[in-house]
């Protein structure tokens, strides 16, 4: 802790423009947030997701270039490459009758 104020935290110059030569900047090498998910590594990960609302009874097809059908051990599950999720039985079947007015495209 500073014993007195002053501007050496809050200089609007470095706060602003060179943040990183304030003496209490601390460079962190630890990937944080959304970092974490945009990386550029294709490592294979496990895909947590909750069976009973995410397991589809039927297939599902949808026209949307963003919809995926990935086959687990548990069952087929719906995938958004958009926002990078599996998708519930009730957001698959509206991904494949209404994906055109999807709000997800708007993000891609």
């Amino acid at each position: 802790m500073l014993e007195n104020p002053s501007d050496t935290v809050t200089s609007p110059n470095r706060c602003l423009r060179d943040y990183k030569s304030c003496r209490f900047f601390i460079a962190k090498e630890k990937r944080e947030g959304l970092e974490i998910f945009t990386s550029d590594e294709n490592a294979e990960e496990e895909v947590n997701f909750y069976p009973k609302i995410n397991i589809l009874e039927k297939v599902i097809d949808s026209e949307c270039s963003y919809f995926q059908i990935i086959k687990t051990e548990k069952g087929l599950v719906a995938y958004c490459k958009i926002i990078r999720r599996i998708l519930t039985e009730s957001q698959a079947s509206l991904c494949s009758t209404q994906w055109r007015n999807c709000p997800f495209k708007n993000l891609a």
